[in-house]
């Protein structure tokens, strides 16, 4: 999947369940705003995901965009506290683009 993230206006909340292009096999959001790899290699995305109803196998994450998302099955839960980290999120990858990390 491409690498070059675009900071969005919403993160989807944590444990929101998407199909990926190409795809059938649902995956559940775990992480957000996610650099990952080795330097000077790492690539910054969207998501970090885990396969669903599996869980964290094997301590692998997927690792995904948002315009790789052809679906939303379901949107976790979200309240003021994650509008907060939301915003925390843009500042961080803002920060992260900024410095010339991830690209």
């Amino acid at each position: 999947m491409e690498n070059k993230v675009e900071v969005l206006d919403k993160y989807l909340p944590l444990g929101s369940i998407v199909l990926v292009k190409g795809n059938v096999k649902k995956l559940m959001v775990v992480a957000r705003g996610v650099l990952a790899g080795k330097e000077p290699e790492k690539k910054l995305f969207d998501y970090g995901a885990v396969l669903y109803p599996e869980g964290l196998m094997d301590e692998r994450l997927i690792f995904l965009n948002h315009r790789d998302i052809y679906k939303v099955v379901a949107e976790g839960y979200s309240d003021s506290d994650d509008e907060i980290m939301n915003e925390n999120i843009k500042n961080w990858i803002n920060e992260v683009k900024n410095r010339g990390l991830g690209q």
